[in-house]
């Protein structure tokens, strides 16, 4: 009997929470499945949109890839050419351009091509992404392609940064002198305290301390390395295992070579004045897809903007990891529909104001925040709308009717005074956005988890 009550005593203390057979058990079970969704990401990278092929042939949409690609391949050949002519001198930098762009047959239009090619690669990087959250193409356990579609997009306003300050024209030496500028606030962070991290990183962009041949030489070498190591990376990938790199005809692919062509031969690509390091220019003016980011720099103290320029990319990625239902369409998942009119209204915007330097620091900031939060708002009340028929336990609907309805409304009464004062602290604008998201997205994930589990209930109870 004892034997038997000892054996019941550890068979029940196996199955308590702090033995330690169970914690192994189920930290097995956590690696495993681990292991499962790190494999299921790996198997469902998409680079150029090569697992849509016969989505392509139907839905144009999911030819971006393919554009992102050839206009890739537009940049480094007609790249290729220029190297020939071009001098990276700070001295001869820009006269070689003229030459190219005067002297040398077809030359104008080989730079042309080139141009308005990463023009073309960006907008179709940004259409890709904007797709890719849309249509939720990330799902299921494909999240890594929003970054891998992000960085895509990052990489060519990269290249185009570094090709910009090539020409050594006004425009993109200014440009580039406010650009350097974005590491050195981070020493401001009271968290980091004196560890030079901002200023050693921009010595190491430009050179030195200031803007001189040193980083004309590094620009240089970064315009050509990362396209280099790029190309070979997905050269790689494609090769090993097997995939197209292009998913529409050739001869639909030569429509958009023929605009870019036509482009180049009607609007030639202009060379702006030499650099000149005594006069500024107002307004700085850097190229069209950082029009909206040096916007937004005249709106905030230097140092949120350093952040914010990191968190929203990353924003951007770790979004997705929280669309945990199966809807798909973009009317079912308000909250990310609110993003995306968020981010390409405030780009648009933006980019207006700076053109017609019309920025305000004293009555713009609080107007485009309260609208970020109102856009926000509908997005969380939409939801909560659409998930009221799971409301079946008075629990989750307290907690929700606090996370949807309750922030957004406080976080507009919050923002209401901005009109009337003209401006508060981007701390305390962070603080009240802060106060309605982390609830929000609490309250926006664990409802997709009841929801999955009533609906697998009402699954279980109709068989």
């Amino acid at each position: 009997m004892s034997n038997g009550v000892e054996n019941i005593s550890i068979d029940k203390g196996k199955d308590s929470i702090l033995h330690p057979q169970f914690l192994i058990t189920k930290l097995k079970q956590f690696a495993d499945a681990s292991k499962k969704y790190v494999l299921a990401q790996i198997n469902g990278i998409d680079i150029f949109d090569e697992h849509y092929v016969d989505k392509a042939q139907t839905n144009p949409w999911y030819t971006l890839g393919s554009l992102v690609w050839l206009f890739w391949m537009v940049t480094i050949v007609t790249g290729c050419i220029l190297m020939a002519w071009y001098l990276p001198s700070i001295h001869e930098a820009f006269d070689s351009v003229v030459r190219i762009q005067n002297e040398i047959p077809f030359g104008g239009i080989t730079r042309g091509m080139h141009k308005y090619g990463a023009d073309a690669l960006i907008i179709a990087a940004t259409m890709r992404l904007y797709r890719i959250f849309i249509a939720a193409d990330y799902k299921p356990n494909r999240e890594i392609n929003v970054a891998i579609a992000l960085l895509t997009l990052l990489l060519g306003m990269y290249s185009g940064l570094t090709g910009y300050l090539l020409i050594w024209n006004q425009r993109a030496f200014w440009a580039t002198k406010v650009f350097a500028t974005f590491p050195t606030y981070v020493e401001q962070f009271y968290l980091l305290g004196p560890t030079h991290v901002g200023v050693n990183t921009s010595q190491i962009l430009l050179g030195g301390s200031s803007i001189g041949q040193a980083t004309m030489t590094r620009f240089y070498s970064f315009h050509i390395a990362f396209s280099l190591i790029a190309l070979i990376a997905v050269e790689l990938y494609f090769y090993k295992n097997g995939l197209k790199r292009f998913n529409i005809p050739w001869k639909i692919a030569l429509v958009p070579l023929f605009l870019v062509l036509i482009t180049a031969i009607i609007l030639p690509a202009q060379f702006g004045h030499r650099a000149n390091p005594e006069i500024t220019p107002l307004p700085i003016l850097s190229d069209w897809y950082f029009l909206a980011l040096y916007q937004f720099l005249k709106y905030i103290e230097p140092v949120w903007a350093t952040a914010l320029t990191v968190l929203i990319p990353l924003t951007v990625v770790v979004l997705p990891f929280f669309d945990f239902g199966p809807e798909k369409h973009i009317l079912k998942r308000p909250i990310f529909l609110m993003v995306c009119i968020m981010g390409l209204l405030e780009c648009l915007i933006f980019s207006f104001l700076i053109i017609y330097n019309m920025a305000n620091i004293h009555q713009d900031p609080p107007i485009w925040r309260a609208g970020t939060w109102i856009l926000i708002a509908i997005g969380v009340v939409w939801q909560y709308i659409l998930q009221e028929r799971y409301k079946q336990k008075p629990l989750f609907a307290v907690g929700d009717f606090i996370a949807y309805v309750i922030c957004p409304l406080f976080v507009l009464y919050y923002a209401f005074p901005t009109f009337i004062n003209g401006w508060i602290t981007v701390k305390d604008q962070l603080l009240g956005t802060g106060i309605c998201m982390i609830p929000a997205t609490i309250g926006y994930g664990w409802h997709l988890v009841l929801r999955k589990k009533l609906k697998a209930n009402e699954e279980g109870a109709s068989t």
